[in-house]
Parts: structure tokens; sequence; C-alpha cells
């Protein structure tokens, strides 16, 4: 329904005479509309506190896509204010001039408080600087969108006909208070029934200054560079790959990471990782909130792209073509090259958010890991000899333990990777209990108690070391992905890995060598699941035994055939 009325909405742009000067194409309408901008600037705050009233902690200042886009989908039940205020912001605006560079057409004011400024060395606006912050617009939005198409290979932005004056990509320059604004306009691709996934044509917005941006060396350009970074690339996306309205979460955590890409040199997204409201402080909200946490979650973009490189994450649009996010990670890890799929990767990743700030390493785990706070714990006070603890946890969440024992400090985590409850959107949570046993060498172990082991991960978060337990347990046989056996050292080493049915039968012996997994943090042998007779392992449970330089190693594990 609502997507035949933002069609019309679209519609309702630019309605003044315009005249043209030079190759520029320089553009004045018949009057400043300052007033107008003014009802603009209300009505966006407006759509902000619905947002909030609706459970966001914050209201979001990075990017107002969020809070349109739940506006939108919540259309239908919608106070006669918040519904005018949405189809005030979804009007595109008028104003004194345009100009024309490449596929970009930028329109702004030259007199009046929306009038855009150029900021001195104090981050003052100084005077008479509209033309030339339009200018800086024009270029740095073309330089975004061209290094997003032809260096990392994303699709460009779509046309939007003649809407805007031409079929080039529009940018407003604006004083909302906030960085910018991507704008869903008209339908180009429904899907069946009206369903959420279809692709729109857009339109953007951005501040007129950047004046209030924090911390101040980012006020000014690099606020602005950032923000069309960020604010291209959500039209690239909704454009061409799908907008999935209930899932925004996925579309800032990729344009925040997108930021950083085009420009490295503007730490803008630190400010989020940073955030009492950021991941870090709060593990334990859902990966796929669209609460403001999603901005700190480029985290998990950024763990993407050196685990797996840069293009995994196109490899997820694309597949966001058929697909809500969630389910499109999965369908990208899970194929060629990575073999991981999002329940193993998302295991991974919360251990990389405990090697961060003073425990970090660069090498193993975020190449700015220095950069970033260390993640939330609780402690807990373990009395020998055994000590039984229990919690809950919302699907795709994490928690983290500091055990102590006089002493000593076992740091502990527990992640629910359940991706088919939330890809059903289930919201509740799930208990789970963990078992503290001290042996007769004073040594602490723990075991993680839950109905559905599958869908749960433990570890115990020791850097440089790692749990005997393999993982991913159960293990989903094919012949290409594969379980990783933990062996104690640091150093790569050689071992023989034999695998017995639960009658004992050798069904798998290789002499193999030791690899560093990140995910468990140390060496690890692997295996594929094919048995010695080429024949990839059954459906069942399994035993393994490892001997290698003095160590021997055995336990059991499962093994689910894919089909």
């Amino acid at each position: 329904m609502y997507a035949k009325r933002l069609k019309v909405y679209s519609r309702l742009s630019i309605a003044v005479t315009l005249f043209c000067i030079g190759p520029t194409v320089l553009c004045q309408s018949a009057m400043p509309l300052g007033a107008n901008q003014t009802v603009r600037a209300k009505s966006y705050e407006v759509l902000k506190q619905y947002m909030k009233s609706g459970g966001a902690i914050a209201a979001h200042e990075k990017c107002g896509f969020p809070a349109i886009s739940y506006a939108i989908k919540n259309r239908d039940r919608l106070s006669p204010e918040v519904r005018s205020a949405l189809e005030i912001v979804l009007t595109r605006p008028t104003n004194q001039k345009s100009i024309l560079l490449g596929n970009i057409r930028v329109h702004y004011d030259t007199t009046g408080d929306n009038a855009p400024a150029m900021l001195d060395s104090l981050y003052q606006k100084i005077p008479g600087t509209a033309d030339q912050y339009a200018d800086s617009v024009a270029a740095i939005a073309n330089y975004c969108e061209t290094f997003e198409t032809q260096v990392l290979g994303y699709l460009p932005i779509p046309s939007d006909g003649d809407a805007g004056g031409g079929p080039e990509h529009d940018i407003y320059i604006t004083d909302y208070g906030d960085y910018g604004a991507t704008i869903p306009d008209s339908v180009l691709l429904s899907k069946p029934n009206g369903g959420d996934g279809g692709t729109w044509t857009s339109y953007t917005w951005i501040d007129n200054s950047f004046q209030f941006v924090n911390p101040p060396i980012n006020r000014g350009m690099p606020g602005l560079r950032v923000t069309l970074a960020h604010e291209l690339h959500h039209s690239i996306q909704i454009g061409n790959y799908g907008y999935w309205s209930n899932d925004v979460f996925f579309y800032e955590i990729t344009s925040v990471w997108m930021e950083d890409v085009v420009f490295p040199a503007v730490k803008d997204y630190l400010q989020y990782t940073s955030s009492s409201e950021g991941h870090f402080a709060n593990p334990q909200v859902p990966f796929n909130s669209d609460d403001f946490i999603m901005y700190s979650r480029a985290i998990w973009a950024h763990f993407v792209a050196k685990r797996f490189g840069r293009d995994a994450m196109l490899r997820t649009w694309e597949e966001i073509k058929v697909g809500q996010p969630l389910q499109a990670i999965d369908l990208a890890l899970s194929k060629p090259p990575y073999y991981s799929g999002f329940k193993n990767a998302f295991a991974e990743w919360t251990v990389w958010n405990y090697f961060t700030g003073a425990r970090s390493d660069s090498v193993l785990y975020y190449p700015e890991g220095t950069k970033y706070p260390e993640i939330a714990s609780s402690p807990i006070y373990f009395v020998p000899p055994s000590q039984t603890l229990g919690g809950s946890l919302f699907v795709l969440s994490s928690a983290y333990y500091n055990i102590n024992e006089g002493a000593e400090t076992l740091p502990f985590l527990v992640s629910n990777i359940n991706l088919d409850s939330a890809l059903g959107g289930y919201a509740s949570s799930f208990p789970y209990s963990y078992s503290l046993v001290e042996d007769q060498n004073a040594s602490l172990s723990s075991n993680l108690v839950v109905s559905d082991p599958s869908n749960w991960y433990s570890k115990v978060l020791v850097a440089g070391n790692s749990t005997r337990d393999p993982f991913p347990n159960p293990f989903r046989a094919n012949g290409s992905n594969e379980i990783s056996f933990p062996v104690t050292g640091v150093d790569p080493m050689t071992g023989t890995l034999s695998i017995f049915s639960t009658d004992m039968k050798l069904v798998y012996s290789g002499m193999l060598s030791s690899k560093l997994s990140t995910l468990l943090g140390g060496q690890v042998l692997q295996w594929n699941g094919v048995k010695n007779n080429n024949e990839v392992a059954s459906s069942g449970i399994y035993i393994y035994f490892i001997q290698l330089q003095g160590q021997s190693i055995k336990g059991k594990f499962a093994v689910i055939r894919n089909k």
C-alpha cells in the first residue's frame, strides 16, 4: 500500500520555473523557501521521536534512514500528526539553486538559515561560501559513487527519471541538525503481494555545515565526506539489491563501514564503538536490532572484511536480492570460497569482540582493535569445588563473564547463535546454565548446559589458548566444510588425527599439519568430513584421537550429513 503512496509523494518534488546558466547547469528557483525548510526540520524531528517512542534507546543522529523507514513500515498505525510529518519529509524540497556534476545534482540555497557554509579553523561558518560548499558536495559525491561502484564493484545508483530535474541522483543541502538521510522515492521493482525486498529510487539530503559533529576534528569537510559515502551507499542498496524495511540494521552496518572504506583517514565510526549505547557496552542486545546500537556494529563488516575478504560484503548484498539480510549473510558465507555460514561466523565474531583495547591483537583480530573499548562483562565468584550458574540470552546475542577464584580469573563467553529463531522473528530469550568444576589439580573447567547445543556457542577466553572442544559441533559435513580440533601450542605442528565410529570402526586417519584459528585462538587440526574411502561421513556420533609431540587428545563430536 505505501509503495503507491510514496510514488505519488515523490512526484510532488520541484515544481518551479528554472533557468540554466553555463555548462555547470546552474539553476535558480523563483523564491527561497526558508519557512518551508523549518516545517521539514520539525517534521523530521517528529519522525525521530516517533521511533524513540517505539522503543529506540536514542534518537538516531547519524542517519535519518532508520527513522524514516520505521515510520514507513508503520504507516497504517501512524497518528495524524506523524502521518503528516512523514508526508512532508518524503516530499522533495525546493531550493534556490542546483548544480550538476557527473551523475550528481546538488540542490541548495544561497541565502537564509538553510544556506550551506564552509567552516574556518575555529569551526565557525564562513559567510558567502554556499557555492563553494555545494561544489565540494558534488565533487565528493562523484568520488564516492565512483569508488563504491568501480573499485568495490557495487551497482550504480539507478536513475530516478526526471525527478529533481533529470535522471541524475539528487542531493539536497538542508539544516536538519543531523548528518543526512536517504529518502525512498518510488518503486523500481516490487515484490509479489507488495512484500518487503523490492528496489526503489531515492534522493539524499545532507547537513549544510556539519558544524555540530564530534569530535571537532571531524567537523566540516570530514563529516561531509563520510556522510556522502554513507548515504550514497544506502541509495545503492535500496536501488539495486532490495529494501527490507524490517532489517535496517544491516543497511546501517554496511554504510557506517563504507565510510571507513572510502575515507579511512576519517574515523567518525569510533564514536559509536565507544558509546554507552554501543555494542561493546551491550553485547546482550540482539545482532539484528534496529536500535541505535546498529551503528557501532559496523565492526561486523570490519570483521567480515578481514576474515573473509572485502568482497564477502558485496556477496551478501547480492544475496539480499532474494532474501532478507540475515538469510543473505548465511547464504553468502556458506558458499565458496568461504564455507562458513552465519552461525560459525557469528560465533567467531563474538571471540574477536573480546580481544580489543588492552587485549587487542591486530594480526589475529581487528586491525584497529586498540581503539575499541573492552567488552562489558559480569564478575562471577566461584566457590570450589563446583558451582552451577544460569542466565538467558536473546537470539544472536552474547554474554561475557569473568569467573574469579581467588587471584585467578577465567574469562568465559556464551552466545546464542539460533539463526532459525532470528529468521522467524522470535524475540523471546532462551535459558542456559553452565557448571564450573575444579579438579584434583586445581584446574577449573566449564560446561554449558542447554536444550539445543547446536544453537549455542561457549568458550573460555584465554588469549593465545583454546578449549579442547572441536568446533563447530555438531559438524555439517558436505566435503567442503571443515571441523577444527584444538591442540595445545602456539606454533604449527604435525600430528595424526584418527576418527572412529561409536562401534570403534576407523573411518579416517591422516597425518596433518596444524593451522592457526582466530576463532579458537590457537592451533587446530582440521578435517573436511571425507572418510578414507572418499565418502562423506554420515550423520552420527564420532570419536576422535589426536597424537602429536607428546600430546594425546581424545573426545567426541556429532556429524550432520548435508543432503
